[in-house]
């Protein structure tokens, strides 16, 4: 069934990794002959996501599905009616909200098996909401017919570890060329198009990250780890892409310790890879991540990396052979790893040359949507 119809759900708050994982596996799937549709979830007065913009951009059916937060009937109601009236042969969820909406519900009322793919999990404690949230995210898993997590270190999480046996599976992330013109592959403009962001970067030794402002990402910990670089490396300077709760945090931390001028917090910034070649060192500080799409892009662009060894991180740079791997939570392990960089430029040279060769190779999109076409498959019964 080469024009099998997928049905991918999620709720999305900007086009962050997950949101460009999903556009590259639905314009490669595209390619390959499957009818991809995008169920967008959102609460009503939301008049257009950005990924729906962008999905559209690319050609990509859209279709809007907004309802009251939380609990829903109505809004599952709607999804479901959908995928009867479409025929949908895969339902797709991305994200713990459409995991707990539709995995609770059997199958013969879905009307279709579903896969859901674990992009990474944040640790927001038991007794608040978004606990509960993750508590039934995880009963949920147990339901779904098909579990995938984007890289196999996620297997040793709590929730995961020695559960669902054979309904658990790994399919790594993938990310597109950049060197192949095709109606689904992303394409770069010229350049970085925000002045004010090129002005920055040119006036110093550049430390750049990429994602939303949100504890687990470690942005305060870089933060000391630039003013205990101030000493050593006199034009330090960091740009941080991305926006979120953290920023007000982050500001008074900026303030605090004197970096003003030296940090840079435009925000969110639409195409954000287009700016690592900005960057003298991309750097990962998180506590947590499944497969990050940024390293991966931050490889394929050629950017020597610092990175914390959490998540899948050390599997994509093979152990600290493709990058400079240290522990979480320790600014002084972080700021080594980058004095280390800046100290030797041939190194920086190496480390970025061999991963990105590495990534062509083992982490395309082309690949990743072989292997979900291979799972949709499976669960169809279609090679038996």
């Amino acid at each position: 069934m080469v024009g099998m119809t997928i049905l991918h759900v999620i709720d999305s708050g900007g086009l962050y990794g997950a949101e460009v994982m999903l556009l590259s596996l639905m314009r490669e799937q595209a390619s390959m002959g499957m009818l991809p549709i995008l169920a967008s979830i959102g609460e009503h007065g939301i008049k257009e996501k950005a990924i729906e913009r962008e999905a559209r951009r690319c050609g990509i059916r859209v279709e809007p599905f907004r309802m009251r937060a939380g609990p829903n009937l109505s809004g599952i109601a709607s999804i479901l009616g959908f995928v009867r009236r479409e025929r949908v042969d895969i339902l797709h969820s991305h994200g713990y909200k459409p995991n707990i909406l539709f995995g609770f519900i059997p199958r013969k009322i879905r009307g279709c098996p579903m896969v859901a793919t674990l992009h990474g999990w944040t640790s927001a404690g038991r007794f608040n909401k978004m606990g509960l949230y993750e508590w039934l995210d995880s009963v949920s898993l147990g339901l779904i017919d098909q579990v995938v997590l984007v890289n196999e270190a996620m297997r040793e999480q709590s929730r995961l570890k020695n559960r669902f046996g054979p309904h658990l599976m790994v399919i790594n992330n993938g990310i597109p060329p950049v060197d192949v013109e095709s109606p689904f592959t992303v394409t770069f403009p010229d350049g970085p198009s925000d002045s004010h962001i090129v002005d920055f970067c040119s006036k110093g030794f550049t430390l750049g990250a990429i994602g939303r402002l949100s504890p687990e990402k470690g942005f305060d910990l870089l933060l000391g780890a630039v003013k205990t670089l101030i000493p050593f490396i006199p034009d330090v300077r960091l740009l941080i892409l991305g926006e979120g709760g953290e920023r007000a945090t982050l500001e008074w931390i900026i303030r605090k310790q004197g970096l003003q001028g030296r940090v840079l917090l435009p925000g969110y910034v639409p195409d954000a890879r287009i700016y690592l070649n900005l960057f003298d060192v991309f750097v990962l500080p998180s506590h947590t991540e499944g497969l990050p799409l940024v390293i991966l892009e931050a490889m394929q662009a050629g950017v020597p990396i610092v990175a914390t060894r959490v998540g899948g991180v050390p599997n994509v740079l093979q152990n600290g052979k493709l990058g400079i791997l240290v522990e979480p939570s320790d600014i002084s392990a972080l700021t080594e790893g980058l004095l280390k960089l800046k100290s030797n430029p041939a190194l920086r040279f190496q480390l970025a040359d061999m991963a990105r060769g590495v990534v062509k190779e083992l982490y395309s999109s082309n690949r990743m949507a072989d292997q979900y076409r291979l799972l949709y498959r499976a669960l169809l019964n279609l090679d038996k």
